[in-house]
């Protein structure tokens, strides 16, 4: 759940004063290295309680009865499969399964054709996970793009700009998430793209280069994200980067440089991280949106993976939701 760490991270660097707002609109870009398995994941989103900002597409009514007690909806797609997963609470095992059915049939299979099909109903506490899996689609960048055309404002831009570069990996996903609280139809929306790559290994110096992983040459906020609980005064758009491993890790320098606090154009290393074998960057653009054109991270440790193993990130956006929205429920 790498992103639902890296909103974390964005609360401990941001949250000095615990002021959070309403969470008019984030962005968050997520890279995260593991030593161990030479493998980095990439993840780009943006998440927003205002409609006009990320939604749903207009053909799925989120407003239904049978999703009073829904908190949660999360599709992801790729070229291989999809997921469609909703969350109930207080309600019945059988009736979530009904609802959520209805909801499939009538909406989101009517919207994207991909044959989903029930998968399992598993309750869990006071609540009920009911998920279906379906196709994959045969363009992951036409899907993206026409989802970008159905979900976000037209002029939103910033981070939502890197989706389509990262659609065209061969692994990977988009995400759409809608998260509540039980009872209210106060959705908060979130959308989002990622994949995995193979790290080089070895020992060393090793530089993570931001830009050419998102597979752009420049990052830029939306206009959009100058708006937290403080108006007018800093970007709520942020690129973290995590490197873990099993040995000992050390930071060795970035650009753009590091910055003094976190609210700070340019680049704060956690020194709070309680392990010599986790860095942990965080980048913000403070109250400057002017592009970054090289943005990067090196650090020193080894390299050598025990295994490599797939690194699908199915369910990263539910985490960014979940985080994101804890301190307004």
């Amino acid at each position: 759940m790498i992103l639902g760490v890296a909103v974390a991270g964005y609360r401990t660097c941001l949250a000095a004063d615990n002021q959070w707002g309403e969470y008019e609109f984030v962005e968050i870009v997520m890279i995260s290295v593991n030593c161990t398995t030479a493998q980095v994941s990439v993840d780009s989103g943006v998440i927003s309680a205002n409609e006009t900002l990320v939604h749903f597409p207009s053909g799925i009514d989120m407003n239904a009865e049978i999703l009073t007690n829904a908190t949660q909806i999360m599709l992801s797609v790729s070229t291989s499969n999809s997921i469609l997963h909703f969350v109930f609470n207080n309600t019945e095992a059988n009736n979530a399964e009904k609802y959520a059915n209805t909801t499939v049939e009538l909406c989101f299979e009517q919207h994207f054709h991909l044959g989903f099909k029930h998968n399992s109903t598993v309750p869990f506490n006071s609540f009920v996970n009911v998920t279906f899996t379906g196709n994959g689609v045969g363009n992951m960048t036409e899907f993206t793009e026409q989802l970008i055309g159905d979900c976000l404002a037209p002029d939103l831009g910033g981070f939502s700009s890197t989706f389509l570069s990262i659609a065209r990996e061969i692994n990977a996903y988009t995400h759409l998430v809608a998260q509540k609280a039980s009872g209210s139809f106060e959705w908060t929306y979130a959308m989002g793209v990622s994949y995995s790559t193979t790290f080089p290994d070895g020992a060393g110096e090793h530089t993570v280069d931001v830009l050419d992983l998102l597979n752009v040459e420049l990052l830029a906020p939306s206009e959009y994200a100058f708006i937290i609980a403080v108006p007018n005064s800093f970007y709520t758009s942020i690129v973290i980067l995590d490197v873990v491993s099993n040995t000992t890790v050390t930071f060795v320098s970035c650009a753009p440089n590091q910055a003094s606090a976190p609210r700070i154009r340019g680049w704060y290393i956690n020194l709070y991280v309680p392990s010599p074998a986790k860095i942990q960057g965080t980048f913000s653009f403070g109250g400057d949106n002017t592009p970054v054109t090289e943005l990067s991270l090196t650090f020193s440790g080894v390299i050598i993976p025990e295994f490599t193993v797939p690194a699908y990130t199915v369910l990263m956006l539910t985490s960014v939701v979940a985080v994101a929205i804890k301190k307004r429920f």
